[in-house]
């Protein structure tokens, strides 16, 4: 943070959304000052040096194939890289996408109204206001799949496929379960479980230590798994909207009464 940049290199223009006249080249000799979170998208946040009249912000959406790595400037040979930043200090800031799926937006500082996706965000999980009761206040507007309202980034932000499937196993709630047939004990479990599942990935990510471009999901209990880790059934996999997820049908079942049966019994 705080280092400026000295050179760019971009190897598939085609992810590359420039909102202002130019290219990349403009953030030389800018200086990243901030990196955050919206949403799905993270933005860097480029100020100007005493020479420059205006800073920029680079805000990307890597979707589902895109990923960061710092690198040394030597060490070109990165056939998905999309774009990277040369740093002063002798680093890269690489943004590789082998499907060029992301989309990357050089913009203005704030100026984000024209990047689609980017609008108001839901309530971040994370924070003091995630609140049972702001929970509560939330599912009870809705009249869709659960699944369908925890993938709503206008209304919690955020969760994404693998971790729906994770919160839910955890609650105990079958994916396509209405929201509007959840009990309050439902929806106080459902909040609690998004709480513990994000913490606890958070922390193993961190305990981890990988590179920054490598995505840990192998601690994760049902998305792309075939056995259930707390009864040993067979994992199934459903379409939700045109989305696949991942449950077991003995732990998350379709009525209250078979949560009730393995809750008592343990199996």
């Amino acid at each position: 943070m705080g280092r400026a940049v000295v050179a760019v290199r971009v190897g598939k223009p085609v992810v590359l959304r420039c909102l202002v006249a130019g290219g990349l080249e403009l953030l030389v000799g800018s200086r990243l000052k901030a990196i955050t979170r919206h949403l799905h998208f993270l933005a860097f946040s480029f100020g100007p040096e005493p020479t420059r009249s205006a800073g920029y912000d680079l805000v990307v959406n890597p979707m589902l194939a895109g990923r960061f790595r710092l690198a040394a400037p030597a060490d070109r040979n990165e056939a998905a890289l999309a774009f990277a930043l040369e740093l002063e200090g002798g680093s890269e800031m690489r943004y590789l996408d082998d499907k060029q799926m992301g989309k990357v937006y050089l913009t203005a500082p704030g100026k984000w109204e024209a990047i689609p996706g980017l609008g108001a965000a839901g309530v971040d999980v994370l924070s003091a206001d995630f609140t049972p009761e702001r929970f509560a206040t939330l599912v009870a507007k809705r009249r869709d799949q659960v699944r369908v309202f925890l993938l709503d980034k206008s209304a919690i932000d955020s969760l994404g496929n693998a971790y729906a499937d994770e919160v839910l196993f955890e609650a105990g709630i079958h994916p396509k379960t209405w929201c509007r047939s959840l009990s309050s004990d439902d929806v106080a479990r459902l909040q609690a479980s998004i709480v513990k599942v994000l913490r606890e990935a958070t922390e193993e990510v961190a305990r981890r230590g990988e590179p920054t471009e490598v995505k840990v999901r192998d601690f994760l209990k049902v998305r792309l798994k075939e056995k259930c880790p707390r009864c040993g059934g067979k994992i199934r996999r459903a379409g939700v909207r045109g989305m696949d997820a991942y449950f077991c049908p003995r732990c998350q079942p379709e009525t209250r009464a078979g949560l009730v049966d393995w809750r008592k019994t343990g199996r």
